[in-house]
Formats: structure tokens, C-alpha cells, sequence
């Protein structure tokens, strides 16, 4: 009989150590990872160093053949495919094409003259342009979510909005639209389609075979995942096909491809070694303020740990993230086909697997509270009102109770206690998660909320609610045309209610009552216009004018 050694003793006890620690990660991995029976799946890895540590795929990726997830299958990444709209902008700086510094409208065809300022590359990189986003107007123009959507539709919507929301560089606001820009400027200055750009100078030279732009509606996609939702644990089909844009997303892929383009973009095989540290810079303001947010990337903390990557969430079926510590250079990527708000739950449980927590000292908050008295907190009390869409409709009450100035639902829900630090400022809740700043004028009164994140502060304005009369609905009746877009709205009233005719009265949508002369529909609220002789002239829809018929 041979006996062993101790150093081959040693090797094989470090060798199961390892093998069961492994092992013991695995487990707690497939516990939060598991589905059930012909349930949508994910595909999920881990990559350390060089080597991917972690892969494994779980459930369905189409329901109506119970083909499962396999290591082949592409997922559509969403907003994670903006990184490869800002390397090929930037691949394009490094061949002497274009400057990120330049002027978007050199680019763009019949580019607004914004009186805020003209937006540049960079601006539209990281998210500091201060263009509106395209989606909402969708609605505005009778356009459906499942209309087919081409990239020369929403352009031609951009630039007839030619209003921005803020001076470019002066705050952050995260835009699809920035990222659609981008794809038109990667086509107009390389002479190429964007699909062919990326597949030439990114995937094709990275390996990446298993990479595609999905923005052709008919075209045969292999192993690729079909996208569901869930509605009472019941699965549906929410795929959507009728995407003709791309530039914000419409990358379908999988976690070998991505490992492929994190390793090699990251040691530079395409571009240079300063591309990946331009890219992963943090933007600045106007103001010199640092955002958290690069050139195509977002920036977290998590356990203590500076880290990098982005979230992609498409309402049509899919959820990812990709997320690299460069400190310990680990990365972890996730994708799935079923859409869920709450998916960085199971993500961060994934990661704290690998991620030690570091000892954190707790900031101390550097507000100070100011007392005021019950006269004092009274005068701030009222109904506001925040709009712009559907998404961005905010209401609220601001009312003093038990010596407490407190912001309430409409129903009368506790939503935050306003702690007063002087200056009209409040913090927003005990944790601080924003700043509200009144400003009284006689008998107006409104507040900017500002959620400490560098974005435009909401403002908030003083309304009465208000219920509408049969006669005053009557009043708001008629046809109104807007001409920019060459669209007409029609306004009924039917059996006692208001209604707002899509397409020519395809389908309706009551309006519900605001304040006088401001109404809203499930796409945003309308605001009536009248004249001197207070007639109605128009009504305002997101910054779009009808004109009375």
C-alpha cells in the first residue's frame, strides 16, 4: 500500500474543501432559482478573474413547446444593450469620425434649435440632455404598444418637441430616446446600419456568435426565449415583435457572450484600454456634481463595494443585470423571460454569495431638525399636484396632525411625517430619501421635491379638486387639431360622462375630473386653454397644443 504524502494530503483536503464550499453556493443558488413545471426560466453566471465561475439555466424558454432554457438560449437584455451603443460611439471617437463633444444637431436632421441650450454627444451618453422621452407621446399620437414602431417615427416625434426639460449638463434624467439618437448618429457618420456596425466591430471580433439586434420584425431569431407575464400566477404571452429601433436595447444574447464582451472589452481586444476607463467614469454636471452614472453605465454600492453595470426591464416579457466589482473582479449576470418588478431580490441574494459585506460607518444625517410651531407648519397645508404622464402623476395632501406635518395619499394614507430643517426645507421622511422646498406667494403655494439624486426636482403645485357638472363637461365637447402632427382628438359626452376618441373613434377613455379646466385621460392629465373672453381656444396634452375646431 502507497501512502501519501502531506503535501498531497494538504492538496486533496483544500481540493474538498473547495469542492463542497462550491457545492454548498450551488445548492443555495438552485434554491433561489428554482421554478416550477413548464414556468419561464432564467440563465444565470458568474465570472471571476478569467474564468466564469458560476453558469446554470433554469425552467422554460418557450411555453408553447416546452423547450427549456439551455446554455444556447438568447434572452433580450434591454436597457443593457446601451453599453454597446456607447462603445461603438465611443469606437467611432477613437477612429477620428466624430468628437462626443459636438452638437447632437449636426447629426440629427431638422434637430430642434432648443432655447435651453443644444445638447452633445456626451449629453446624450449620460443622460444629461434634458430631451424628453419618446414614449410617452406614443399615446399622444393614437400609437399603441403593439403597433409596429419604426426608429423614423419617434425621431420625427423628437424633433417636433422642441422643448427641453432642463439646460443640457444640468441635471440627470434617464431617456430611452438619448440611446435611439445615438444608433442614428452610429449610422449617419460610419455609413453603416447599426446592426452591421455592432456585428463588424464589436461581436464579430469579441466572439460573440451567439449576439444579435433584434429591430426586424420577421425575422427568424434561433433559440431565442419568448417573453411572458404573470398575472395571479397565471403565465400569458407578453412578447412583442414590433420593435423597429433599436440603440436602447433590442440585444438578444446570453451569458456567454456577455462574458466574452465583459473580458474583452474590459482588456481591451477592441478599442483601447482608455475606452473601458472613459466609458467608467462618472459624469459630471454643469455644477461639477458627480452622478452615478458613465457613458452607457450605471454605478451602485452594494456590502460596501463600489460597482458597475446596468438593469434591463422590458414590460414585455424580460428582466436582466449585469453588475462587475471591479475591486474584487467578479461580475454576475442574470437574465430572465418572465417580467418582475421585484427581481433584484433573488439577484443580491446571488451576489452576497460571492460579495463579502464590508464594515460600513454609518453617515450621520447632516440635517438638522428646526422646531416650528403648529401656526407655522399650518400654512404649508394644501393639495399639490405633480404631472406630466401617466407614469409622472403625482397627488397629494399636506395636512398638520397631533403637532406632525405629514404628507398623505388623496385617501387620507399616511405616505411620509415632513421634518422641518429651516428655509421652508423638509425632509422627506425620517430616512431622508428626499428634500421638499415650499414657495409661498400670497395665497399660491407649491414645492419642489427633490430626491437627492441629481434629477430635476418634481414641482408640485397648490389645486382644488374639483367635480365636474354635466353643463361644464358639455363646455369641453368638439374636435381639436394639432398641427405639428397633423393629428385631430375628438371630445364627447355620452351618458353623463366625458369621453376622449383614439383614432377617430376606434376606442375611448372617460376623463376624469381634476381642478377646473384640467382633466386627465390614462396617458396624462389635459389642461384647457381659454381666452380673454374665457372661451375654450385648445387644450395642452404633454406640451402638444390642439387647437379648438
Amino acid at each position: 500500500m502507497h501512502k501519501l504524502s502531506p503535501p498531497y494530503l494538504f492538496l486533496i483536503v483544500v481540493f474538498s474543501c473547495n469542492l463542497s464550499i462550491s457545492q454548498d453556493i450551488e445548492s443555495k443558488v438552485d434554491a433561489s432559482y428554482e421554478v416550477k413545471q413548464n414556468e419561464p426560466g432564467f440563465s444565470i453566471a458568474v465570472f471571476k478573474k478569467d474564468d466564469v465561475i458560476l453558469e446554470k439555466q433554469y425552467g422554460i424558454a418557450n411555453m408553447g413547446y416546452g423547450i427549456p432554457v439551455t446554455k444556447e438560449t438568447i434572452f433580450d437584455i434591454g436597457s443593457i444593450g446601451k453599453q454597446f451603443t456607447a462603445a461603438a460611439i465611443l469606437l467611432l471617437e477613437e477612429e477620428g469620425k466624430l468628437s462626443i463633444k459636438e452638437p447632437v444637431n449636426k447629426y440629427i436632421e431638422n434637430f430642434p434649435n432648443y432655447p435651453k441650450g443644444t445638447p452633445t454627444i456626451e449629453h446624450l451618453l449620460n443622460q444629461t440632455s434634458g430631451i424628453k422621452e419618446v414614449d410617452p407621446y406614443l399615446g399622444v399620437l393614437d400609437l399603441h404598444a403593439h403597433d409596429y414602431i419604426s426608429q423614423s417615427q419617434l425621431i420625427n416625434i423628437t424633433t417636433k418637441v422642441n422643448e427641453l426639460l432642463f439646460e443640457p449638463g444640468e441635471y440627470f434624467y434617464y431617456a430611452n430616446i438619448n440611446y435611439i439618437l445615438l444608433a442614428v448618429i452610429i449610422e449617419k457618420v460610419s455609413g453603416n446600419s447599426y446592426n452591421n456596425y455592432l456585428n463588424e466591430n464589436i461581436f464579430q471580433p469579441l466572439g460573440m456568435t451567439r449576439t444579435i439586434v433584434d429591430n426586424k420584425t420577421y425575422q427568424i431569431i434561433e433559440n431565442r426565449a419568448i417573453g411572458y407575464g404573470n398575472d395571479e400566477d397565471e403565465f400569458y404571452k407578453s412578447h412583442r415583435h414590433s420593435l423597429m429601433f433599436a440603440g436602447d436595447g433590442q440585444i438578444l444574447t446570453n451569458p456567454t457572450d456577455i462574458f466574452k464582451w465583459h473580458q474583452g472589452f474590459k482588456n481591451a481586444t477592441i478599442g483601447t484600454s482608455g475606452l473601458w476607463k472613459k466609458m467608467h467614469t462618472k459624469a459630471k454636471l454643469n455644477n461639477g456634481t458627480s452622478i452615478n452614472f458613465g457613458l452607457g453605465v450605471e454605478f451602485e454600492t452594494h456590502n460596501g463595494y463600489q460597482a458597475m453595470g446596468f438593469d434591463g426591464m422590458i414590460i414585455s416579457g424580460f428582466v436582466s443585470k449585469y453588475l462587475y466589482f471591479p475591486e474584487l473582479d467578479i461580475a454576475f449576470f442574470t437574465t430572465q423571460n418572465t417580467f418582475d418588478w421585484d427581481f433584484k431580490e433573488r439577484f443580491f441574494k446571488l451576489v452576497d454569495l460571492y460579495v463579502p459585506k464590508k464594515s460600513i460607518h454609518n453617515k450621520r444625517n447632516k440635517f438638522k431638525e428646526v422646531k416650528l410651531s403648529n401656526n407655522e407648519l399650518k400654512k404649508y397645508e394644501g393639495d399639490y399636484l405633480f404631472y406630466y404622464n401617466d407614469d409622472d402623476r403625482k397627488a397629494n395632501s399636506v395636512r398638520l396632525k397631533n403637532d406632525q406635518l405629514l404628507v398623505l395619499s388623496l385617501d387620507g394614507d399616511e405616505i411620509a411625517k415632513l421634518i422641518p430643517i429651516g428655509g421652508h426645507k423638509f425632509l422627506f421622511g425620517e430616512e431622508a430619501s428626499a428634500i421638499l422646498e415650499f414657495k409661498i406667494d400670497g395665497n399660491f403655494k407649491q414645492y419642489f421635491y427633490d430626491d437627492l439624486q441629481n434629477k430635476k426636482p418634481w414641482l408640485f403645485k397648490e389645486y382644488n379638486p374639483h367635480e365636474h357638472s354635466e353643463k361644464e363637461l358639455r363646455e369641453y365637447e368638439g374636435s381639436y387639431f394639432n398641427n405639428d402632427f397633423q393629428i385631430s382628438k375628438r371630445l364627447k359626452f355620452e351618458n353623463g360622462k366625458l369621453y376622449y376618441y383614439y383614432r377617430n373613434g376606434a376606442w375611448k377613455e372617460e376623463m376624469l375630473s381634476l381642478s377646473k379646466d384640467l382633466l386627465e385621460i390614462p396617458i396624462s392629465p389635459i389642461e384647457f386653454v381659454r381666452n380673454e373672453k374665457n372661451q375654450i381656444i385648445g387644450f395642452d396634452l404633454m406640451g402638444v397644443f390642439f387647437q379648438r375646431q
